[in-house]
């Protein structure tokens, strides 16, 4: 009895330690105390990959994975997302938009919409072309032989591949090795970080994806909810550690 009871109120606490932490972080920036986020090279790369490609003339390359936004990958494939959200402003300002490739209809249109926001706030959609976004294969090996074949002729100035992916993703990075590119990779799928470790330059990790909004674009929500979220873990290991050593007093 007494241990179900504090499994529930481990619960509740867990519950609403979230909110409460994000309150507290939100008002501590807002004193200008805000955090050092620790250095991740990938958010370093991806950051100048828009000015690159502006300078070479060659479009830097984004796949979002072969993932949908429906289904068990939908969260992945927003991550992906993500980034190209965070690009996109920059690429309207230059005209210099990446090209950015999917495996899913849905994603299709989410990616084109992401990329057309920032060219409807300037008032310049003639500056947007939908064909940036590319629709390579329904399944993950079609999509995989897609990029490959669009890495080897399109020779874009960088190769970035956050989201849903498998170990049809090893084929596209090693296509990328071939072709010299910077690569930029990420992903929650063990079997796809099993291959992307060897040959991609700069690896993201897990849950490393989910903080591209805090790193790329420094809003005050999106850190303060990376920094609630990882009190939070914190919070679910105690409870767990705690848990574990009421059990064996049972």
């Amino acid at each position: 009895m007494i241990i179900q009871l504090s499994l529930q109120i481990a619960l509740v606490v867990i519950v609403l330690s979230l909110p409460i932490a994000m309150l507290v972080f939100s008002a501590t920036t807002r004193r200008g105390r805000g955090p050092q986020l620790r250095s991740l090279s990938a958010f370093d790369v991806l950051r100048g990959q828009v000015g690159r490609g502006i300078e070479t003339g060659r479009p830097a390359h984004i796949s979002i994975g072969v993932g949908g936004i429906v289904g068990d990958d939908t969260l992945v494939t927003l991550a992906g997302a993500a980034i190209v959200d965070s690009v996109a402003p920059e690429a309207a300002e230059t005209g210099a938009a990446p090209t950015v490739t999917v495996a899913d209809g849905a994603a299709m249109i989410l990616a084109q919409d992401t990329l057309r926001r920032p060219f409807a706030r300037r008032g310049d959609l003639a500056g947007y072309d939908p064909r940036d976004v590319q629709l390579l294969g329904m399944q993950p090996f079609q999509y995989a032989a897609g990029a490959m074949d669009f890495l080897a002729h399109a020779q874009p100035v960088s190769n970035v591949m956050v989201g849903a992916f498998g170990p049809e993703a090893g084929l596209i990075v090693e296509e990328g090795v071939k072709q010299g590119l910077t690569q930029v990779a990420g992903s929650t799928d063990a079997r796809a970080l099993a291959v992307l470790l060897p040959s991609a330059n700069h690896l993201l990790v897990g849950e490393d994806i989910f903080a591209a909004p805090a790193y790329l674009d420094r809003r005050r929500g999106h850190i303060d909810r990376l920094r609630a979220q990882d009190l939070v873990r914190f919070i679910i290991v105690a409870v767990i550690v705690i848990w574990s050593i009421l059990l064996l007093f049972v």
